[in-house]
């Protein structure tokens, strides 16, 4: 139980970090971004280009991978987001959703649908050993990154300058710029850090899971669930929901073999979100 309990937590907090990129892009925006892991995807597959294909050193490759996240981010708050102007929520949905849809085809083009052995971040290493329970490298290292990350983005958010404007424009967009915040810059920052940290889940989850286009689906399905869990504002309750429902999933997945347990489970919590306190980020203005 605890190797399930375990591996349940490395997942969510991969969850938990696509669900905060989602948080965080949407209380700069006001946009629930579905194209959040294909962004992610997109990096991977850069960095797995780069590394096995191009033999480009690790750590380059990385970081070409995280910036690629990052721009496609930029790109899509300034390219498609932007022009859109005030909106309906149900249109940025839709606008995203396509964006996910253009990125996923383009990646089958580039890449085929075949699956491929992403090499391991720690490959001499076996893991820890602690008494019957055993943790993969490449298991530890999700946990301390992913860590890491919402450590740093915690920071970030409460502390420095960009996180007080962000702060600002979540609450009122209107009244930031009275105040003097350049919004449309501050809501480009969010769709990059964003793209970034998408990124970075996408290669720390890629190891462990099967790597095609279509890796990050499961991974977007429950980052989506736990913001919604968060109604799309808190990081903490987004991060928590996310953290659950990896253990969820690994423990009724490893006891109910049946196909879409774990699909209905995601279904129930979000149903009941929905009929309970539906987020305004999902609500239709009329």
């Amino acid at each position: 139980m605890s190797t399930l309990v375990l591996s349940g937590a490395v997942a969510g907090v991969v969850y938990g970090l696509v669900a905060c990129a989602i948080v965080f892009v949407y209380r700069a925006s006001r946009v629930v971004n579905l194209a959040q892991g294909d962004l992610g995807m997109v990096g991977a597959f850069v960095f797995f280009s780069l590394t096995v294909a191009g033999e480009v050193p690790a750590i380059a490759a990385l970081a070409v991978a995280l910036a690629v996240g990052g721009l496609l981010g930029w790109l899509m708050n300034h390219a498609v987001i932007g022009p859109l102007g005030e909106r309906d929520p149900g249109t940025g949905l839709v606008v995203t959703l396509a964006v996910a849809t253009v990125l996923r085809l383009a990646a089958l083009e580039v890449w085929g649908g075949s699956a491929y052995h992403f090499p391991s971040w720690l490959p001499g290493w076996n893991g820890l050993h602690l008494g019957e329970l055993v943790v993969r490298g490449a298991e530890v290292l999700a946990l301390c990154v992913g860590l890491t990350f919402v450590v740093l983005g915690t920071v970030l958010y409460q502390r420095s300058r960009l996180g007080l404007q962000l702060r600002a424009v979540s609450e009122s967009r209107a009244a930031a710029a009275a105040l003097g915040v350049n919004v449309t810059r501050v809501s480009g920052h969010a769709w990059t850090l964003g793209g970034a940290v998408s990124a970075a889940a996408a290669l720390l989850i890629a190891p462990l899971t099967r790597f095609d286009p279509h890796f990050m689906f499961a991974v977007m399905t429950s980052a989506l669930v736990a913001a919604l869990l968060g109604g799309f504002t808190s990081f903490l309750v987004a991060m928590s929901a996310a953290l659950l429902i990896g253990v969820l999933n690994s423990v009724v997945g490893f006891y109910f073999s049946a196909a879409g347990v774990n699909n209905l489970i995601l279904l129930g919590f979000a149903i009941t979100v929905l009929l309970v306190r539906p987020p305004t980020a999902l609500r239709t203005v009329t």
